[in-house]
């Protein structure tokens, strides 16, 4: 079937509609009111969340290269990439596959802006080996003094014994 036998097909099958055009109320001698004074304007507020306490108020200047990222959009701004990408490295560099760690990387930039305070065993200091982990302050963090889980290793959680990697 060619395009313009599908075209006429579908344009056979469509149901059709009315269209009624709005026009203006008057009144011998009077002036129709305008928009403005028949209806109301809401104004929005911008409710105050952790990640929009340090928004800008102001637009950001036509020279700024996160004008268009985080907060003003999903986008990862300039800080949330250099921060992704040196986690990416960090990670591979314990064992997990890329995939793996982009994964929790993107994770992490989520948890950053929510303002969370879970962590990862992953941007521990104690946390040693590669791949088969182990916790080196197993005892202030209460886990196993062998080894680690790779499930315990990837979960977000509150730990007594954790130690952020400097960066």
């Amino acid at each position: 079937m060619s395009l313009l036998a599908t075209l006429r097909a579908k344009k056979q099958n469509r149901e059709v509609a009315t269209l009624t055009v709005a026009t203006d109320a008057t009144h011998e001698g009077m002036q129709a009111p305008t928009v403005a004074s028949v209806a109301t304007v809401t104004v929005a507020t911008l409710k105050k969340t952790p990640w929009a306490a340090n928004a800008p108020t102001t637009p950001a200047p036509a020279t700024d290269p996160d004008r268009w990222c985080w907060p003003h959009s999903t986008a990862m701004n300039s800080g949330e990439i250099d921060a992704y990408t040196m986690r990416v490295a960090r990670f591979t560099d314990r064992g997990l596959s890329l995939a793996d760690a982009e994964a929790q990387a993107d994770r992490l930039v989520i948890r950053d802006r929510e303002g969370d305070d879970l962590s990862l065993c992953l941007e521990c200091t104690h946390l040693q080996g590669f791949g088969r982990w182990r916790c080196g302050n197993w005892q202030a963090a209460d886990v196993a003094r062998d080894g680690l889980a790779r499930d315990l290793v990837l979960m977000l959680q509150r730990c007594c014994g954790f130690k952020a990697t400097p960066n």
